[in-house]
């Protein structure tokens, strides 16, 4: 299977946007580790300082499954309901790489 790109994104609650980004933050450090992880980024809407969105490149769908089960990631999303207004959406994406091969993908 190729890489895959899994996008992630979510909308605080009002009032937990600072605490939504800081539990998020704590575990790009511990996922940066992961053998699979090739990339993994955290961004904050310009607009909108409490919507948040990851983008992340994996070697493959079992990275990013190894990924969710870790117990970083369980620790953040057992705060899900507590900090997040609705669902998070995630998405799953294969690279359709044109033009030039450091700018064609993520």
């Amino acid at each position: 299977m190729p890489e895959l790109t899994v996008t992630v994104r979510v909308k605080a609650k009002p009032g937990k946007e600072a605490e939504l980004e800081k539990a998020w933050r704590a575990i790009i450090g511990p996922t940066h580790n992961e053998s699979g992880c090739l990339k993994y980024v955290l961004h904050r809407a310009v607009d909108d300082p409490g919507f948040l969105m990851s983008i992340e490149r994996w070697t493959s769908k079992e990275a990013i499954d190894q990924h969710m089960a870790t117990p970083h990631v369980q620790a953040l999303l057992s705060r899900v309901p507590e900090l997040v207004a609705g669902a998070p959406e995630i998405r799953l994406f294969e690279a359709i790489p044109e033009g030039s091969s450091g700018k064609g993908k993520i």
